[in-house]
């Protein structure tokens, strides 16, 4: 371990365990026309500030593929305007993460069939973080880290970090039953990790949620070992 990167695990072992997770609960952004009313007035909020809901009748045990939607991404009026290629190097970043995650558990279908969940899902704000190589270097500055830490906890942003809000829904693939549903909103952390691009801290929030959605699932299928998130 170099010097620097043994002051940052300092500096991390020092705060409280949730200033070290890559992604933090940021400010709710209002929801758009992906999941429609109805379902969004099914949502409740859950003991991390997600807002969800699960079909409590649904039989979740059957399903054995899933299979996932393009992400949209989507710009809220006032939005940050996004380029072409920023839209899509964020599609790919979420679609990856889930792909990933949900790829331990499920076979991962390329068309509809039975026992198979749709997974569909929209980011319906995206926030970039600021110059990669300063967010980076302050990383390796405890003081300056610290205090940034202190940024983020009274105006509830990091200010060289960004993030993202999402929303998802699970259907049957077959019947198109919704089975569950999920809005939230996350800010990357300062973390230790290097950035390539002022987009990178939204892979770190698509990382996020792709092990939430798992462990819901796993948690809903009633199966052992969750890895909670």
């Amino acid at each position: 371990m170099t010097r620097l990167s043994g002051l940052a695990a300092l500096v991390c072992a020092g705060m409280l365990a949730a200033g070290c997770a890559e992604t933090r609960r940021a400010d709710p952004v209002a929801p758009t026309a992906f999941l429609g009313p109805e379902v969004v007035a099914r949502l409740q909020p859950t003991e991390d500030g997600v807002l969800a809901y699960s079909d409590a009748t649904a039989e979740f045990r059957r399903y054995r593929r899933v299979m996932i939607a393009p992400v949209q991404v989507l710009v809220p009026p006032g939005g940050t305007p996004l380029t072409a290629e920023q839209r899509r190097f964020v599609a790919e970043a979420v679609e990856a993460a889930l792909r990933a995650e949900l790829g331990r558990d499920f076979e991962i279908a390329s068309t509809p069939g039975p026992a198979t969940i749709l997974v569909s899902a929209a980011i319906s704000e995206v926030r970039e973080g600021g110059n990669p190589a300063l967010t980076t270097a302050s990383n390796f500055m405890p003081l300056t880290r610290l205090a940034r830490e202190g940024v983020a906890l009274v105006a509830g942003s990091d200010p060289l970090v960004g993030g993202a809000a999402g929303e998802m829904k699970l259907t049957d693939a077959e019947t198109g039953r919704l089975l569950a549903a999920a809005i939230d909103s996350r800010d990357a952390t300062a973390g230790i990790r290097a950035r390539a691009s002022s987009l990178d801290d939204v892979i770190f929030v698509a990382e996020h949620w792709a092990r939430l959605t798992a462990f819901r699932l796993c948690r809903l299928q009633q199966r052992e070992g969750c890895r909670a998130v």
